[in-house]
């Protein structure tokens, strides 16, 4: 906030455009008594007060605070008020100098600080720092005055409650921006965008940081309604809620009342309130979600493994392990920081003999290096872990790279439920670890790694796509297929146009022969190019370089350019082969060209990442030529992040099997075969929205697509400790070794193989990817405020939450904006719109929403963008052992789903939750009773 008087200064003031959008952080913006800001704003501040204070020298030493004595007095020197809002600079001045405490405060500091020293005395830096706190509250409120509202939006503004209904400072000045209005009386308004602008169901054991339905509920309001009015419409509102309550208790016969009073209570809070339910949207009224029922079986290493640990845990009189056992296999490799690994690290060394049989014991329920080592199968040894793993495997999820596209060009019709990513969510911290390693190892070894005579635990793993020397020779030239995207294959053969040709989708070999045809002047023109070689190998890697240069497209300068091709890769000798590429592109004759030449020629347009990137960046950038230097580099950007892809040790096992194919053809013939050219088509329409690209420049929109997509390429494999107790002698020695994830992976920042740092926001840029990893594992701290959609419909409750409320939480994670399961179903519904009509090349999801769109009769944009109903829903999934209580609990969920939106705006809610569960079934219909419930839908 009290920069902004340097932000809107001069020709950027705020009076110099017709509509300005100003990005505030209420955490920073307002909150500022615990910070002395940056050095720019303490250096307008003593610009602002230097002719004030009758010691300046004093007041420029004060305000340096831990700053540099260059770097501050650089700010200071750069620093002017030339073109600050007059108006920011006097109330400013007059603020400070009528707060007389704070003004004889500011005197008498400046008094302190006579001279710079190194350091100050703990008091005075204290006394200091809470002085130029209170200035920049000054400030700030003297900034709204400059800001002139009219409209203030808060997103998510649940997380900032002490703002709208605290007494603080910062709360004060919240408040006067949100009561602002000018000389002519015009009001700034306020509009607060939530899904949760309060806790939706309070329930006893609940935590008390999670909020109060009942206070925060009526806050909200009073809130609302303003200052003036606010306090005595929330007072009436209680009463026309506790008046609804009472006839909510009296139900069935009181039903005509109820639903009076229901809507006295609805036309107060439209006033001031909307909210659109998902339920009212769908046929069925399922919100589109759906229940696939799980089969979960428990086997003898179960029990093995539940008697084990127990025998541990009875040995160190540790709390009872049965619901750990339930959640998780191998309990004492994961479980690190639970009361049962803590009294066991107490008794390291002076473990009683009990301890050391019942460990000894143990040892078939842990882990063994050995086995892990040689890719042995692993038993699931939990339930809830084998009916994951059946989802996962029995699917052959392990046999992709990617999730397939939800519209594909060409190919066999899907057949079963469409591949997606599985969110799973559960209440112990040790459970993603342990899915994240073992759903992981057993992906590699499915894909097999193990067969490829590697190790699990060696060092040494092949990466076959490297542009090196050996000798001299380029050893990787025919791997630019790979990297190079040439713009006259990308716009003569694109699988998109064929699709679009054809009333029916073709098949692989159908679209291989359409797409040949589509060649076949650009072959014949290699034909005119001989020379007197008689060997025509070359041709296999200058093919398409050469067509490009035939057609003189701008792509062979971009090859020659000091800031194009050459750049991309740091690689020692990848430089060497673009020269090589660049010379034979058009200085070499060739020998007659080979006749699988047109068969390579259809690979290299179908499945080269870097020609199917060019194709997908110029479908949402049509503006932009082909050949546009700043569209090759985006696609050759996004290519080398498929190199880093096909050189993982799982992916190069996977594509080598039971194929003596070269590496760098079979990845050709890979990305053929699932339809890279749909996958990335796809990817790049959400990614326009994902990352705010729609509005910016043809160029910034390409860059920023090529980013997301190469980082989302580029992530390592996850290392998760897992610990490994054993008797060494009369000691427990503790060994620790790690296991990787990147099938699976849990949603925490990590450390990867490498010993890089990565973030939690890089697992979840992933996981949003079509890439792996395809399992995402997490706590409570994926929940709320975190979208997992873009390729997940199917979320795991791998522990049932105790709140209904938490239920509906977790799932709106993967049941958002233009999902997978809104995709699927529009591909399924939408399909002709692209396919045996299209002829266009621009991005085909755009037009496939926009018919969607046209052809919807609501007025809102949750049909088709939110809801699009068809043959696949979001999913439920509950591996629940057999004759739990948490089949109970979940039958007891699902119906308070339906329930709760009943008690809202009301306290003691669990009272009135129980009364009317006691009439489902007996004296009315859960669907009588969902037509009380308080709609506040425009």
């Amino acid at each position: 906030m009290t920069l902004i008087p340097l932000q809107v200064r001069g020709g950027q003031g705020l009076d110099a455009n017709k509509v300005n959008f100003i990005s505030l952080t209420p955490g920073t913006t307002f909150d500022l008594r615990s910070t002395t800001g940056v050095a720019q704003e303490r250096a307008l501040l003593l610009r602002m007060l230097e002719d004030c204070v009758s010691r300046p020298r004093g007041l420029h030493n004060m305000l340096q605070v831990t700053a540099g004595a260059d770097g501050w007095n650089s700010a200071v020197c750069d620093l002017t008020l030339d073109g600050v809002d007059q108006r920011i600079v006097d109330r400013f001045r007059r603020d400070v100098k009528y707060d007389h405490d704070l003004f004889e405060e500011l005197e008498a500091v400046c008094d302190l600080f006579p001279r710079r020293r190194d350091s100050y005395p703990h008091e005075l830096n204290q006394r200091r720092n809470a002085l130029v706190g209170r200035l920049r509250g000054k400030l700030s409120h003297a900034c709204i005055d400059a800001l002139k509202p009219d409209l203030i939006i808060m997103d998510e503004f649940q997380r900032f409650r002490d703002l709208l209904h605290g007494g603080t400072p910062a709360a004060d000045l919240a408040r006067e921006l949100f009561d602002y209005s000018d000389g002519d009386g015009h009001a700034a308004r306020t509009l607060l965008l939530s899904a949760t602008p309060y806790r939706m169901l309070t329930l006893p054991g609940d935590e008390p940081d999670d909020g109060d339905h009942y206070r925060d509920f009526v806050e909200t309001v009073s809130f609302l309604y303003g200052r003036t009015k606010g306090p005595e419409v929330a007072k009436s509102l209680e009463h026309e809620m506790r008046e609804f309550r009472g006839f909510l208790h009296a139900l069935p016969e009181a039903r005509c009342e109820a639903i009076a009073a229901r809507d006295r209570v609805e036309q107060r809070l439209r006033k001031v309130m909307a909210r659109t339910e998902r339920v009212a949207s769908t046929v069925e009224r399922d919100s589109m979600v759906s229940e696939p029922p799980m089969t979960i079986t428990i086997q003898p290493a179960d029990l093995l493994q539940a008697v084990a640990v127990s025998d541990v845990g009875r040995a160190l009189d540790a709390p009872d392990i049965t619901e750990y056992w339930k959640s998780a296999p191998y309990l004492l490799n994961f479980m690190r920081d639970y009361a049962l690994k803590r009294r066991l690290k107490e008794k390291l060394d002076r473990p009683s003999p009990n301890l050391r049989d019942a460990l000894e014991r143990a040892r078939p329920a842990m882990l063994d290096h050995d086995h892990l080592d040689a890719y042995k199968p692993l038993e699931p040894a939990n339930g809830r872990m084998r009916s994951v793993m059946d989802d996962v495997f029995g699917d052959s999820l392990d046999q992709h790279l990617w999730i397939p596209p939800s519209l594909a060009y060409y190919g066999p019709e899907r057949s079963g439920p469409p591949l997606t990513k599985a969110l799973i969510f559960s209440s112990w911290s040790m459970v993603p670890d342990a899915i994240a390693a073992i759903l992981s190892y057993e992906a590699e070894r499915r894909m097999g790694v193990g067969d490829a005579d590697q190790r699990y635990f060696g060092h040494v793993r092949p990466r076959p796509i490297q542009f090196r020397q050996d000798q001299g020779r380029l050893v990787a030239m025919r791997a630019m297929h790979l990297v190079y995207p040439s713009p006259t294959l990308a716009k003569l053969a694109d699988p998109l146009m064929i699709f679009g040709a054809h009333s029916e989708t073709l098949s692989v070999e159908a679209m291989r022969k359409a797409v040949a045809n589509s060649l076949r002047e650009s072959v014949a023109m290699l034909a005119q190019r001989p020379g007197d070689t008689s060997d025509g190998r070359d041709w296999e890697w200058a093919a398409p370089a050469a067509i490009d240069a035939m057609v003189g497209a701008k792509s062979v300068e971009w090859v020659f350019s000091p800031d194009g091709f050459a750049t991309l890769g740091n690689e020692e000798g990848f430089k060497e082969h673009v020269a090589e590429l660049r010379t034979v592109a058009t200085e070499r004759m060739f020998g007659s060209a080979p006749d699988t030449l047109p068969d390579l020629l259809v690979d290299v347009a179908l499945g080269s990442p870097a020609v199917c990137a060019l194709r997908a960046l110029h479908r949402i950038a049509p503006d932009l030529e082909w050949d546009d230097h700043r569209l090759l580099n985006a696609a050759s950007q996004i290519s080398w992040g498929f190199r880093t892809l096909f050189n993982q040790h799982d992916a190069v096992a996977l594509l080598r099997k039971d194929d003596d194919d070269r590496y760098w053809r079979r990845v050709l013939t890979y990305c053929v075969e699932h339809n890279l050219q749909a996958v990335l088509d796809e990817y790049v329409h959400y990614l326009v929205d994902a990352e705010g690209l729609g509005a910016r420049p043809s160029a910034e929109r390409v860059a920023g697509i090529a980013t997301a997509i190469s980082d989302a390429l580029a992530i390592r494999p996850s290392q998760i400790d897992v610990e490994d107790p054993t008797v060494d002698g009369q000691k427990i020695v503790i060994n620790k070794f790690q296991m990787r994830g990147r099938f699976a992976m849990r949603l925490a920042d990590y450390k990867d193989e490498e010993g890089g740092a990565a973030r939690l926001s890089s697992v979840r840029d992933a996981f949003n990817s079509p890439f792996r990893p395809f399992v995402l594992a997490t706590t409570s701290v994926g929940q709320e405020g975190l979208d997992f959609h873009p390729y997940c419909y199917r979320v795991y409750h791998w522990n049932l939450p105790s709140n209904p409320v938490d239920l509906e939480q977790r799932e709106g994670r993967v049941h958002r904006y233009k999902g997978h399961a809104i995709r699927l179903n529009l591909a399924h519904r939408q399909i002709d719109v692209v396919r045996g009509r299209c002829v266009s090349q621009n991005d085909p999801w755009r037009e496939m929403f926009d018919a969607a769109r046209a052809e919807t009769a609501t007025d809102t944009d949750l049909i088709p963008y939110w809801i699009y109903e068809g043959p696949v829903k979001v999913e439920r999934r509950v591996p629940m052992l057999p004759f739990s209580r948490e089949v109970r609990r979940l039958e007891w969920l699902k119906r308070s789903l339906t329930l709760y939106r009943l008690a809202f705006g009301q306290p003691r809610q669990e009272d009135l939750l129980d009364y009317l569960h006691s009439l489902v079934g007996s004296e009315m219909t859960a669907e009588d009773l969902a037509d009380l419930q308080i709609k506040l839908q425009p």
